[in-house]
């Protein structure tokens, strides 16, 4: 029993950690330098971002990455090169570090229950620097989305949402991720998660964005999934469709998870900027 709970504590500790990737080089794909921008949370987390302006329109894009990712290395690095497309579509486009990743500041992972703040404060900022509500889209990936789904639920200024890979629910995915993804028997699940529960102080079998999605309506929902996602089974975005009747769904070919830009680039900045330049004010 010792045993156990000591893998458990260890096994949380390290699932609650995210990892830091940052890659500042990848600025090249930008035909102009991103601004460097710093904002704080509700709840007093310093959260790091690339600016990009447009002169073309005043529509702003939130872009948010996944889980031990960083606006730097989500799409397998690709993340700027999407960006600057956005960009060249004529959007505004703000990168963020989720809290704990990136160059953001430090925080344990709560799958999306406390990431969602940080989505906020860059709609603050935004609304700041004179973005009008309503203007401002989210895209989010992965974790990135769940966060992304919850944000676009509690901020009525988020006018437009796009969510990739999002889960429905994060403990029947982690249920059948667990023994690949941490090298132990399912049974050492349930107490990491407890123990993950202690540390963050938040429960985090609730992130459970399929009850939260169905708020955004009639606000515009994308979703973007692929039929063979090896990680996040498509079914959990058959439930987020379900559970907003009025969303768009959009299934793609990819064979890994998160990978629908990479697979086919153009097709994805079309239908995301589309979505996009019809809903937002």
């Amino acid at each position: 029993m010792t045993a156990y709970i000591g893998i458990s504590v260890i096994s949380a500790n390290i699932l609650s950690t995210p990892q830091r990737i940052f890659d500042p080089k990848v600025v090249s794909v930008f035909s102009q330098s991103p601004e460097d921008v710093h904002f704080l949370t509700s709840d007093g987390v310093k959260i790091a971002g690339w600016f990009l302006p447009s002169k073309l329109n005043k529509k702003a894009i939130i872009l948010v990455h996944g889980m031990n990712s960083s606006r730097t290395a989500e799409f397998g690095g690709r993340f700027p090169e999407f960006a600057a497309g956005l960009n060249r579509e004529g959007f505004t486009v703000l990168m963020i570090d989720l809290r704990g990743h990136g160059q953001s500041g430090n925080a344990r992972f709560t799958f999306g229950i406390t990431e969602g703040r940080d989505v906020i404060a860059a709609v603050n900022w935004l609304k700041s620097r004179g973005y009008q509500p309503k203007s401002i889209g989210v895209i989010g990936v992965s974790m990135g989305a769940a966060t992304a789904i919850g944000a676009t639920a509690a901020d009525p200024d988020i006018g437009a949402l796009v969510t990739d890979s999002a889960y429905a629910e994060v403990y029947p995915v982690m249920q059948q991720n667990w023994s690949n993804v941490s090298g132990l028997p399912n049974i050492f699940l349930p107490s990491t998660m407890m123990f993950g529960s202690w540390l963050t102080g938040y429960d985090l079998t609730q992130s459970k964005p399929v009850k939260e999605i169905g708020s955004i309506a009639p606000r515009p929902v994308l979703i973007i999934h692929s039929r063979s996602d090896p990680f996040t089974p498509v079914n959990q975005a058959y439930a987020l469709k379900s559970a907003n009747p009025l969303s768009v769904y959009w299934e793609t070919s990819a064979t890994k998870h998160a990978e629908s830009y990479n697979t086919d680039s153009r097709t994805y900045i079309s239908k995301v900027s589309n979505f996009f330049k019809q809903n937002l004010k």
